[in-house]
């Protein structure tokens, strides 16, 4: 039941305010009239038989008046004349006169005037005359004289009611649409436009009842809603350049250049020419960074930015990629020449010392640059950039600032990387790495002090690989931590078995990437490693590259204390071949340096290597560290370095690196240490 009541309310509401007006006003007016109409029917009608009652009464007795004299005196003439004028009464149909006394004669006079289907009804009384009746006297009276009033004052009532309708409902219909419609309606049209950038000036409103009141208020609104939308409007413009701009130097994104490329691509299909696509990735850029702070690689990247800019034409176009890497889309190069001409002029560009002056410094940088041609080595943007991208890096195999263009070898030799760094993957998961071991001598006493452990990966189809088949790819994939940590772990594993033998080889060295000397995790790892296995600290050395100490200078040092905290033995390994700081060396004071086999190779025959090897040994002892050279392969290497002051010494005159079970047998072939103090070795 409650749903009909809801059904009806719902139809209520979809009806327009103008017709749900208009209808109230109807049932408000119309229907009272109605009403008022029914009820004066009832009312009248009773009222209006007792009036006719009354009135054929006084007819009567005004009738009977009117006939006493000539019935007295009975005057013919008197008498029609009485009967006239008793007729001449609306409700009287016919009169009759009876009974005249006396009579000579018999004289019934009568008339009537009404139609014979008229009905009837009939009164008589007594003529009197002076207390003598002198006739009797009977009226027709017309039985219909009620409902013909009735129906009179009906009609009557029935026109000034309607009158009163039309006139209420039309002051009404006037006022309404005075006052409310067309109001109502400058309302929806003011209300339509305020969302309306194009939006004319406000309406004015006058009036101060409710309705103006809400136009005030609309125009108040309208008045936000257009400052938001001038808001929107510079978000959005806001918005869009972000989503199309580099924040820092203002080019355009990756997002925008794939819109330029598929325009100037348009044009090229069109008539036949040939795009250019650079890749660009700047050299070193990290140790910018790192030394000089981020505001000062920011800055480089601006003034990067603006030579590109200053060197290409202006219907070249420019795009940072993001970080350190740079997009140039060269438009209808003429030839190969013209865009190998463009790239030699861009890089000698990026390598003028730039100044910055928020650093306060001079910074120089080179970049690698790989190009790719459209069509000929991608159909669409996306594929154009992956080639560009190959040729970049093949810039960088080649020894960076440079440029190379794409080549489809460059494909094959991408899948294959990635196959080898998918199988590395699986290589660390299912323990195909192994360590192979080569003995540090003590050159004097050809007496092991320790080994140093070296990765290999027994690949299941290529055979034993040497670490510069795959360090550089796990360096890149950031396996290079797993690797490390892996190595770690198995080293000290073996060193626990052969000491469990009997076997002592003093001390074992192993590897730590650049990756793994920024992990805090790092300490916590060679702690429990050397927990677990049961070593002293001392028994485990730890060697770090030079650029493994001076990129990202704050955190190594930190990793690098507390690894010293433990005691464990730390080295520089390579010393020599990158950034030889002496005031770094200060800083850490390792235990260790090893001179890189760059130095020893040419020894004793270059005098400028033996000047070095001799400098850097000086350094060392002055410093109270311990020196170890690498790539020991002849005698009379062996004997300058010892002339040098160099004892301990690394190298094929000793050993190749090792399996394990051939170090052990090395170890037990006499050359075995014999001093079980690790502090002393």
């Amino acid at each position: 039941m409650p749903a009909r009541p809801l059904r009806h309310w719902r139809f209520a509401t979809t009806l327009s305010i103008r017709t749900a007006v208009l209808l109230a006003i109807i049932v408000g007016v119309v229907l009272p009239a109605l009403v008022v109409l029914a009820v004066d029917s009832r009312v009248t009608r009773d009222s209006q038989e007792q009036l006719v009652q009354r009135h054929r009464a006084a007819t009567m007795v005004l009738a009977a008046a009117v006939i006493t004299e000539p019935a007295w005196t009975l005057s013919e003439p008197g008498l029609e004349a009485a009967l006239q004028r008793i007729l001449s009464e609306p409700a009287v149909c016919a009169v009759e006169i009876l009974a005249l006394q006396p009579l000579s004669r018999p004289l019934k006079p009568q008339a009537a005037k009404c139609d014979a289907q008229v009905p009837l009804i009939r009164q008589e009384t007594d003529v009197m005359h002076e207390g003598q009746r002198v006739a009797r006297l009977r009226l027709s009276f017309d039985d219909n004289e009620a409902g013909r009033l009735l129906q009179d004052r009906r009609h009557m009532l029935a026109w000034l009611v309607g009158a009163q309708v039309v006139f209420g409902v039309g002051v009404l219909m006037a006022v309404l649409s005075m006052r409310l419609l067309r109001p109502i309606d400058r309302l929806k049209r003011q209300a339509g436009t305020l969302a309306s950038p194009e939006a004319p000036t406000a309406l004015e409103w006058t009036r101060r009842d409710e309705l103006g009141q809400l136009g005030q208020h609309l125009n108040e609104v309208r008045g936000r809603i257009q400052d938001l939308i001038g808001e929107l409007e510079t978000k959005n413009s806001q918005l869009r350049k972000m989503a199309m701009y580099d924040h820092l130097t203002g080019l355009p994104n990756r997002t925008l250049l794939r819109e330029l490329f598929m325009h100037e691509a348009a044009a090229a299909r069109r008539t036949g020419t040939s795009l250019a696509l650079l890749f660009i990735d700047l050299d070193r850029f990290k140790t910018v960074n790192d030394t000089l702070g981020h505001a000062a690689g920011d800055e480089l990247l601006l003034g990067i930015a603006d030579r590109l800019i200053a060197t290409l034409r202006e219907s070249d176009i420019v795009c940072r990629m993001g970080g350190d890497e740079f997009l140039v889309l060269l438009p209808d190069p003429d030839n190969w020449n013209h865009v190998a001409s463009t790239a030699d002029r861009l890089l000698r560009a990026i390598e003028e010392p730039l100044l910055l002056p928020r650093a306060a410094h001079t910074a120089q940088v080179s970049a690698s640059m790989g190009i790719a041609m459209y069509p000929s080595d991608g159909a669409d943007f996306d594929a154009l950039a992956r080639t560009a991208d190959l040729a970049m890096y093949r810039s960088k195999d080649l020894g960076r600032a440079r440029y190379s263009f794409y080549h489809p070898d460059l494909d094959t030799a991408f899948r294959t990387r990635l196959e080898l760094e998918r199988e590395l993957d699986r290589a660390i998961t299912n323990q195909e790495l192994v360590l192979h071991y080569q003995p540090v001598m003590d050159a004097r006493s050809e007496r092991v002090v320790g080994c140093e452990a070296l990765v290999r990966w027994d690949h299941p189809t290529r055979g034993l690989l040497m670490p510069g088949a795959f360090i550089d790819a796990a360096e890149e994939t950031g396996l290079i931590r797993e690797l490390g940590m892996w190595t770690l772990e198995a080293a000290c594993a073996q060193f626990a078995a052969w000491r469990a033998l009997g076997v002592d080889p003093g001390r074992i060295a192993v590897n730590v990437s650049a990756l793994q000397a920024h992990d805090p995790k790092l300490p916590d790892a060679v702690r429990a490693a050397l927990e677990r296995h049961g070593m002293h600290p001392r028994q485990l050395e730890l060697e770090l590259t030079e650029s493994t100490l001076l990129s990202d200078t704050e955190g190594a040092m930190r990793t690098v204390a507390r690894l010293r905290s433990l005691g464990t033995v730390l080295a520089i390994d390579d010393f020599g071949t990158g950034y030889s700081s002496l005031s770094y060396l200060k800083l850490l004071k390792p235990d260790k340096l090893k001179i890189d086999r760059s130095f020893v190779r040419d020894l004793p025959e270059d005098p400028d290597d033996h000047a070095l090897t001799q400098a850097i040994i000086g350094i060392a002892g002055a410093l109270s560290i311990t020196v170890v050279a690498e790539g020991v392969e002849s005698l009379s290497q062996r004997d300058l370095l010892l002339r040098l002051g160099c004892d301990l010494q690394q190298g094929f005159l000793y050993g190749r690196p090792m399996s394990a079970a051939s170090f052990e047998d090395f170890m037990r072939d006499g050359h075995q240490v014999t001093v079980t103090d690790t502090e002393s070795v």
